[in-house]
């Protein structure tokens, strides 16, 4: 049973192609033939933009030693008096 749905496939697919062919033939002779479509020519890639200059005036960025606060646990610069969250002073 399963080789005769096979060939049934085969069968079906073939007398597609078939039509197909003949049809192209048909239509180039009738003159109703849409000529075969070409991809667009590969066009030449943009230069990629050179990265502007690192400037010197960025300021690098600042690293502070911090604590945890023991009444809210929010970590507080060493240099801050009492926390900011919940106003403990500083352990």
């Amino acid at each position: 049973m399963l080789l005769k749905i096979i060939l049934f496939g085969v069968a079906v697919y073939g007398a597609y192609k078939t039509f197909r062919h003949w049809k192209g033939l048909f239509d180039r002779f009738t003159g109703n033939a849409s000529p075969p479509q070409r991809p667009p020519a590969p066009t030449q890639p943009a230069p990629r933009p050179e990265p502007p200059p690192v400037v010197a005036s960025r300021k690098p960025a600042v690293v502070e030693d911090t604590v945890q606060c023991t009444g809210c646990g929010a970590y507080i610069s060493t240099s801050a008096e009492k926390c900011g969250h919940c106003g403990r002073p500083r352990p």
